[in-house]
């Protein structure tokens, strides 16, 4: 079974982050066993396929069932079922990377703290930490061009790649090399916008921060060291940034 991701690592300082969060992610030494069946994408699966229930769950224990919460539960809950939507038709070959049950049970334990912390200040802080009108509007906007912006990229990655094995360098990847994980950090950040008037709004932002910052930076700077084989690389690079879209435009010499 081919594993994508641990085969390749950026260079310099940041190596080692990469190697202790995939250790963290795939090689915890209990269960396994299990390494043999259980890969990334069950855990992350897992976590995801929860958040409708456990969203309507929290509203129900703490009854506070109101247009903003439902509104939370919605967008977080669709988003996870979305993401069971795209494991079946256009799933990332990064998550079927092997792991152990250890592994396994640590990522679903540590993805429900960090990505559930915020709906719970939401759900417990009472009506006085309810973004009002304005922010919603904000947060809501910025969930949608996000959940488009990931899914649409990924959709893109994925058949140019069935169809040609190579480097995308059009469409949604033509400004930017990585419009699937900025797409899913706007997500993430809508969704950390909803306790933005809690007292501890700062916690799932330290989350996400060490997200990305310890998995994502160390993906996008090991894919520019994968791809950089491709003769059209230093032409694209130009052209495009890391995570924000470049804006302008530089011609090839060549």
């Amino acid at each position: 079974m081919p594993n994508p991701v641990v085969q390749r690592s950026p260079d310099g300082w940041i190596a080692p982050v990469w190697k202790a969060v995939w250790y963290l992610l795939t090689s915890i030494p209990i269960g396994e066993e299990y390494r043999k069946t259980l890969q990334l994408r069950h855990a992350i699966n897992l976590s995801k396929g929860l958040t409708f229930p456990v969203m309507f769950l929290l509203i129900l224990w703490y009854n506070r069932l109101t247009t903003v919460t439902a509104a939370y539960a919605a967008i977080h809950g669709s988003y996870g079922v979305l993401w069971l939507v795209k494991e079946e038709l256009y799933r990332d070959a990064s998550w079927e990377t092997p792991c152990t049950l250890g592994s396994a049970v640590t990522l679903v334990i540590g993805m429900s703290i960090m990505f559930w912390t915020s709906p719970y200040l939401l759900i417990t802080g009472g009506e006085g930490v309810e973004p009002g009108p304005i922010q919603l509007c904000f947060i809501l906007t910025l969930f949608i061009f996000g959940n488009w912006l990931h899914h649409s990229s990924d959709v893109q990655k994925y058949f140019v790649l069935q169809a040609k094995r190579g480097l995308i360098t059009n469409g949604l990847f033509s400004r930017c090399r990585n419009p699937n994980y900025l797409g899913e950090m706007m997500i993430y950040g809508s969704f950390a916008g909803f306790s933005i008037n809690h007292e501890l709004y700062w916690v799932p932002w330290i989350y996400l921060f060490i997200i990305w910052s310890g998995l994502f930076l160390p993906s996008w700077l090991a894919k520019d060291k994968s791809m950089s084989r491709y003769k059209e690389w230093s032409e694209y690079t130009s052209r495009s940034g890391l995570i924000l879209p470049w804006p302008f435009s530089v011609k090839s010499n060549a």
